[in-house]
């Protein structure tokens, strides 16, 4: 019967590419097609131990890059799934613009196979980048909380509320630089300093542009008495090297 029913709604709702529109099989693991699949770019060594920068072109081994030895960096270490690229790109972009969830199950089956979520082992609360909440009933949904949940799945360190948006902020790729820290001044706080006290957090979000978002959210969060603070991001901009 259960089988019956599955073929049934495969017959009735078929499944297609988030992508490229592709039409799948019946029952898909991935709503990505094998041509996007392959197109997907996978971040691995060699790489910035502390922000997580992927040397495309670069050789030899992990080594921090320019930017994290010229500027101390509030988080620990951060970890991204994917570059920010096609067929990528324009999937993230629907999700958090248009509200197309259904590409979650597909990130949560990503995030269990590969390596990144268990780099970050040992995070006594899991933290979403958060939306002010003029955002959050523009946009119906915070897609960083969304992707904590596909990432660990019915986890009890999920906390929704432990860090507050203060005040509304422009999108941060309106600005460069000094600017984009400006722009996230006082932006946050940590509602029970109390409970980040002497814990290790983790910060999830969707895309690790420059990482002044989650560079204040981590100072913030140390700030609060958090002895360490780590990130994880869906996906992170590509480097020309």
């Amino acid at each position: 019967m259960k089988v019956f029913l599955k073929s049934l709604l495969d017959l009735l709702l078929p499944s297609f590419c988030l992508a490229c529109d592709t039409p799948l099989g019946p029952s898909p693991d991935l709503l990505f097609c094998p041509d996007c699949c392959e197109r997907l770019h996978t971040i691995k060594s060699p790489l910035c131990p502390c922000c997580g920068r992927a040397y495309l072109v670069a050789p030899g081994g992990d080594h921090h890059c320019g930017i994290c030895l010229a500027n101390s960096r509030h988080f620990s270490r951060a970890r991204a799934l994917f570059l920010y690229e096609d067929p990528l790109k324009e999937v993230v972009h629907r999700f958090k613009y248009q509200g197309k969830t259904a590409c979650l199950p597909s990130f949560a089956a990503f995030a269990k196979k590969l390596p990144q979520p268990a780099e970050m082992d040992g995070a006594d609360w899991i933290v979403p980048v958060p939306l002010h909440p003029k955002r959050l009933r523009e946009r119906g949904f915070n897609q960083a909380l969304l992707l904590a949940r596909a990432f660990f799945p019915k986890d009890r360190r999920i906390a929704a509320n432990l860090l507050i948006r203060s005040r509304p902020t422009e999108p941060q790729t309106n600005f460069n630089g000094a600017a984009r820290r400006t722009n996230l001044k006082n932006a946050f706080y940590v509602a029970k300093p109390h409970a980040v006290a002497e814990k290790k957090v983790l910060i999830v979000d969707d895309v690790f542009t420059t990482g002044t978002t989650v560079n204040e959210c981590a100072r913030v969060l140390k700030k609060a008495g958090a002895t360490e603070v780590m990130v994880l991001t869906l996906a992170r901009v590509k480097e020309d090297y």
